[in-house]
């Protein structure tokens, strides 16, 4: 198995990340971290540490070329049959490996993934980002439906690629959700997908990290869409058994509701606009959201019938209300405790 670990300037935190990483596999395993062009001493950091014996590769890139880039050099670079992509900001139980590869040997399935959660830098937890109650093995057109009802999410680093499945070179070079497009029609053609219930990655959102400090442009949340409408196809279509349409139906408006109208609002709420921009934005966010499908979305996914609601009742308010509503959900969370470490 080999482990692809991009960095960029990771400074002082990048010893403690390569002992976590160290902690996560075996001997029999290899690393293989790509240098993103770093200016502060991580080469001479890289050359000094010792991983006790873990096979290890560093590469290191002409200058910043950004973290697609990177996982494409990595990703043909690495020898081992399975990869699992990690990113060194991150926190992760040192057993994902393990209980990943477990899976992947019990089910056969090309893609093997767990829980994963979104937690602040003090570990408290924001946001799940796809879990399943019970271990799953997905078939044929049941992967699709997974990916567009966010049980099996364009994510990485909680999942245990089989080499031949993401071929050469998938990340596209963009600045955001790069994992997204070079991920998930691969995964979506696979016979079989396994998923495990566990939350065994945490993706930690830090002031100036890329989840806090860079926001989508429209071209790449429209491409998301693009991509999974394509999705939706081979889920109807999969050879190894195709979805029935009704279940396609809901979890791509399920998708379109989270991942386009909610994207843009969000994006309209948090990125540093002009207010011309921010009402295009908006304008954008709420062409074509009908309180019908909030309804609709109800019966599949609460949280996301619940925020499209918000969206559809405050309208050009949104940036306002949603600011109001999440300080008041934080609160909630500090007076009955919820949100606790992970």
């Amino acid at each position: 198995m080999s482990a692809v670990l991009p960095v960029r300037d990771p400074g002082p935190g990048l010893a403690s990340s390569l002992a976590a990483v160290r902690a996560t596999l075996s001997d029999a395993d290899e690393l293989v971290v790509v240098d993103d062009g770093s200016t502060d001493g991580t080469p001479e950091l890289l050359r000094r540490t010792d991983l006790g014996g873990l096979r290890t590769t560093v590469l290191t890139t002409p200058g910043h070329v950004g973290v697609a880039a990177a996982r494409n050099l990595g990703l043909w670079r690495a020898a081992g049959e399975l990869v699992w992509f990690v990113d060194w900001d991150d926190r992760w139980d040192p057993r994902i490996v393990e209980a990943l590869y477990a899976a992947h040997l019990a089910s056969g399935a090309p893609v093997v993934g767990c829980g994963a959660d979104l937690v602040d830098q003090d570990g408290r937890r924001r946001e799940l980002l796809g879990t399943v109650p019970r271990p799953t093995l997905l078939r044929g057109g049941e992967i699709g439906v997974a990916i567009l009802d966010g049980r099996l999410r364009g994510y990485l680093w909680n999942k245990l690629f089989a080499r031949a499945v993401l071929g050469e070179a998938p990340f596209p070079e963009r600045r955001t959700r790069s994992d997204f497009a070079g991920s998930v029609e691969r995964m979506a053609a696979q016979p079989t997908a396994c998923l495990l219930p566990e939350v065994l990655f945490h993706h930690v959102r830090r002031p100036g990290s890329l989840t806090t400090g860079r926001h989508p442009e429209l071209s790449t949340l429209r491409e998301s869409l693009r991509i999974a409408e394509r999705v939706a196809v081979l889920a109807r279509t999969h050879p190894a058994g195709p979805a029935a349409d009704s279940a396609v139906d809901a979890a791509l408006r399920v998708f379109r509701y989270r991942e386009w109208h909610l994207a843009v609002a969000g994006t309209a709420a948090r990125a540093p606009l002009d207010a011309t921009e921010r009402q295009e934005w908006l304008r954008q966010a709420l062409e074509g959201a009908r309180w019908r499908d909030a309804v609709g979305l109800a019966r599949h996914d609460p949280a996301t019938a619940a925020r499209a609601a918000l969206l559809l009742a405050a309208r050009h308010r949104y940036p306002a209300v949603r600011r109001s509503w999440v300080a008041a959900r934080s609160a909630a969370r500090r007076v009955t405790g919820r949100g606790g470490r992970s």
